[in-house]
């Protein structure tokens, strides 16, 4: 063999190794590449993971805000509704109030609209005499025959105590009463009242009448 073949031959393996070598080389730069494309996008995408689920877990501030904002307005207008029904209320009792005092005056201007009053005599601790022949039984829910009941709280006592008030035009829910029994006849009463106050003292006579009830028939103003 030739020195030329021997070289040509030497030649062409140095340039299958250089190209072998070139090509290792090549696929060696491809996978060291791939290496760091892969491996940034496992540690920047599990970063990004973490960024979106943090961020998913933030509550919605600007929702919470308006949530919070209508219950609010839902509270003040719950408070004012229910300020609007205590006013009425108070409105209401101080309305009632006022037609119950208007009525009680009513009642004791109708008592003695009709009445004769005649001035007591000196010393009798009379101040006056009032009758009115315009009174009536006051009505009754007993029958016959009726026998007078002086216990307190008694069906008669209750009828008794509503004619008084209905001649004095003294509220029963005002009225004091000092003595309320018997005047000398079954069917005869006397009650000593006054109002809560003691501004004034009457004793109001009364009388049952058969299946109506008592009836007053002589008011005394006291001294």
């Amino acid at each position: 063999m030739s020195n030329y073949q021997i070289n040509n031959s030497r030649f062409e393996k140095r340039d299958k190794r250089r190209k072998t070598n070139v090509v290792l080389n090549t696929l060696i730069g491809l996978v060291f590449v791939l290496i760091l494309v892969i491996g940034s996008q496992l540690i920047f995408g599990d970063s990004g993971a973490e960024k979106t689920a943090k961020y998913n877990e933030q509550p919605d501030i600007k929702l919470a805000s308006e949530e919070n904002k209508a219950e609010q307005d839902d509270s003040n207008e719950k408070t004012d509704e229910n300020d609007d029904k205590s006013e009425d209320k108070d409105l209401n009792e101080d309305e009632g109030i006022e037609e119950e005092a208007k009525e009680d005056e009513e009642t004791e201007e109708d008592s003695f609209e009709q009445a004769t009053i005649t001035e007591g005599e000196p010393g009798s601790g009379i101040a006056e005499t009032i009758e009115n022949p315009a009174w009536s039984p006051i009505g009754t829910s007993q029958t016959e025959p009726h026998s007078a009941n002086y216990t307190k709280g008694s069906q008669d006592w209750n009828e008794m105590t509503k004619a008084l008030s209905y001649a004095t035009g003294i509220p029963e829910s005002d009225m004091i009463i000092w003595f309320l029994g018997n005047n000398g006849g079954p069917n005869d009463a006397a009650g000593t009242i006054s109002p809560k106050d003691k501004s004034v003292k009457y004793k109001v006579y009364i009388t049952w009448v058969e299946n109506n009830g008592w009836k007053p028939t002589k008011i005394e103003k006291l001294n």
